[in-house]
């Protein structure tokens, strides 16, 4: 009965661990709608829908990635 209970909970953790995995990496699969918003001058915010706001967020991923070796390379010019 005991190693029926422990086999029991060893299958509880994993589908936990699986379920949970699962959820992650649905969630981090892309920029939705709520992700992403743009304040402009005048203050009002702006919620782009969920494809503009993927290309916003791989817009502004290429800019830190540009500037990241463009520091890099003055750095080590210097």
């Amino acid at each position: 009965m005991r190693k029926l209970v422990n086999r029991l909970v060893l299958l509880g953790v994993a589908a936990g661990i699986v379920y949970a995995l699962r959820n992650y990496l649905q969630d981090s699969a892309g920029a939705k709608r709520g992700d992403v918003q743009v304040v402009l001058d005048t203050g009002d915010t702006v919620e782009p829908g969920s494809a503009e706001a993927q290309e916003f967020a791989d817009v502004a991923r290429k800019i830190l990635e540009i500037s990241g070796q463009a520091g890099q390379g003055q750095a080590s010019a210097g």
